[in-house]
């Protein structure tokens, strides 16, 4: 792979994945400046060794791979902090990384499992569903648009969100959702 392609691979894996590796360093660092700090060094880290990577790898893989870089950095930029009086010991660092691994897996699931559950919902319930969470769309617009209540219309955004959270948790008990 060149190159410019196997950048374009890395950005498009990383960019993907960022929050979720953010979310497993912050589970391990104490200031969200650190957190900050640290991801900038991590995506450098992971850019270096990108070449060590299957770029055949999935999305899931390439988070792993990123994880365990993330845990050893972190342990790296503990040690340099070792001064400081708020230092976690590198066996809590090891036991908060082991749950935040397993949390982040968890995580994926959950969203694959939200995906296909939002795809199962009819265009309009969607719509009104996701206008709670997007920018420049509301209920009250919606109900303006559609002549109908909006004390309704958030009653059925209710309801909505408990056939999502069960249809959810039917598809986690099923097993993973495909991606």
């Amino acid at each position: 792979m060149e190159k410019n392609q196997q950048y374009d691979r890395f950005m498009s894996l990383f960019m993907s994945g960022e929050r979720a590796i953010r979310a497993y360093v912050r589970s391990l660092l104490l200031s969200g400046q650190d957190v900050d700090d640290l991801m900038q060094d991590i995506a450098l880290v992971c850019w270096k060794k990108f070449d060590q990577f299957d770029t055949q790898g999935s999305a899931q893989e390439f988070l792993r791979w990123c994880c365990v870089i993330s845990r050893f950095e972190v342990l790296r930029f503990r040690r340099s902090r070792a001064r400081d009086r708020l230092v976690l010991s590198d066996e809590v660092i090891e036991l908060l990384a082991t749950c935040a691994e397993q949390r982040l897996e968890q995580s994926e699931a959950e969203r694959l499992a939200l995906r296909e559950c939002l795809k199962k919902l009819a265009d309009s319930d969607r719509r009104l569903l996701l206008s709670t969470h997007t920018k420049g769309d509301s209920i009250s617009r919606i109900a303006s648009e559609s002549s109908q209540r909006v004390r309704r219309l958030y009653s059925k955004v209710n309801i909505i969100r408990n056939q999502i959270a069960d249809c959810v948790r039917d598809t986690m008990s099923l097993g993973e959702p495909s991606s």
